[in-house]
């Protein structure tokens, strides 16, 4: 079973199988989502999860320190920000929309 993931910036949906990293799903369907250190270290690919955090890994405490690095004084709260290079599909049968 799959679940899409759409890209709400780049008009792209892709049906994905879960364990896929949301950087694999990105580079292989040319979204121009950025990139920077591939290692959750820059906070470069940080987007927000705007439906299906459900269908998503678990948030790692990589992820915790640098988004809130990276969100001091922007007004945003960490709760729907995730780090693409560090989360993958990790359920089936469900609608992931990610906008950054």
């Amino acid at each position: 079973m799959r679940t899409r993931v759409e890209i709400m910036n780049d008009f792209l949906a892709i049906n994905v199988e879960p364990g896929k990293t949301i950087q694999d799903i990105v580079e292989a369907s040319g979204s121009a989502l950025p990139f920077g250190c591939r290692d959750g270290e820059c906070g470069t690919c940080a987007v927000s999860i705007e439906q299906g955090m459900e269908y998503l890994s678990p948030v790692t405490p990589k992820e915790v320190k640098v988004v809130k690095e990276v969100l001091v004084g922007t007004g945003f709260t960490t709760e729907k920000i995730r780090l693409s290079c560090q989360m993958k599909v990790d359920k089936p049968n469900g609608l992931i929309r990610i906008k950054y």
